[in-house]
């Protein structure tokens, strides 16, 4: 269903339960409304919500694609603009969708585009309940705002893990599957904790002002969503500069694998150069060598190399070249 609503009578208690027909009943009963829009069309949207007097810029950043966490207050409402997780988020893609949350004392409108997890969670249990929480709508709000915040957390533990997989992983892979897993992490920590960074800002601003009465937060649930995200945020941050260590480790070691490789090499080039040099000149088709009818030339020259090479080897381990 693209818009479905929920209407409570003034004790709280839930009344009826279906789509934007009964936005009607609201407007003339009165008591309390939770709205939930998800990709709804925009003229389908725009009829059922222009009863509600909002603010039409703020409408229009919750319908944008994409566009950083924001909060405004107005005379009669406010406007949050959160980053939930999608559905399909894991770790190594933390994928994000756009939650709008209007909100004044009688009504709740929460908007978004792809399925909510935090809007089905407590939609769900508010039905099932048959009522609003304790606190109403403020209440309801602050649980949709912290079932979002909840749902990274277990997705930065799982991307510390891997982390500490791969930093074990590095000195024995030879392949560079690990480098570009690397460079992955480092792009998603680096957007999301841009994320995090807005939302924390976006509590401290509904912390900071005496606007969140209009909803009656609870100071103490608004400290905790706001010391959650600034955790998050750090935890983004701790993990993103681990990633960027990983990567130059990640290549400080190929490097010293290449120079092994590259040492190994040229010590067997200097040490065969010589015998190509010799098997060279006697080679060469000139009937004037002396060496050509001696009896035991080939077994001479033989025997000079395998000396000049146990020398050779002698010598380089001798300089702990090896």
């Amino acid at each position: 269903m693209a818009i479905r609503v929920m209407l409570f009578d003034e004790r709280g208690r839930l009344a009826a339960q279906g789509n934007e027909d009964l936005l009607a009943r609201f407007h003339d009963q009165g008591g309390f409304a939770w709205i939930d829009i998800c990709g709804a069309q925009s003229q389908i949207e725009a009829a059922a919500l222009g009863p509600f007097g909002l603010n039409p810029l703020a409408h229009r950043d919750a319908q944008r694609q994409r566009h950083p966490a924001k909060y405004e207050a107005f005379q009669d409402h406010v406007f949050l603009l959160m980053h939930e997780l999608t559905r399909e988020a894991v770790h190594d893609r933390i994928s994000r969708h756009q939650l709008g949350i209007f909100a004044s004392g009688s009504f709740l409108i929460t908007r978004h585009d792809l399925p909510s997890e935090s809007v089905e969670k407590y939609w769900d249990q508010t039905a099932g309940q048959q009522q609003l929480p304790r606190g109403g709508i403020g209440q309801l709000c602050y649980f949709l705002l912290r079932g979002l915040a909840d749902r990274y957390l277990p997705l930065m533990y799982d991307i510390e893990q891997r982390l500490g997989e791969i930093e074990d992983e590095i000195f024995e892979s030879t392949s560079d599957d690990l480098l570009s897993e690397l460079i992955n992490y480092n792009s998603q920590l680096k957007k999301a904790r841009r994320a995090y960074v807005y939302q924390h800002g976006v509590i401290q601003e509904l912390m900071g002002g005496h606007d969140h009465a209009l909803l009656a937060f609870d100071e103490h649930e608004l400290t905790d969503l706001y010391e959650h995200f600034e955790r998050l945020a750090s935890m983004a941050n701790l993990y993103q500069e681990l990633t960027s260590d990983l990567i130059n480790g990640f290549i400080s070691v190929s490097a010293h694998r290449t120079n092994n490789i590259m040492k190994l090499l040229t010590i067997v080039t200097a040490i065969f150069l010589p015998l190509s040099l010799i098997a060279g000149i006697y080679g060469m088709n000139f009937e004037n060598m002396p060496e050509l009818r001696w009896r035991y030339g080939y077994f001479g020259v033989l025997a000079f190399m395998l000396v000049f090479v146990a020398g050779g080897l002698a010598w380089i381990r001798h300089k702990k070249w090896l």
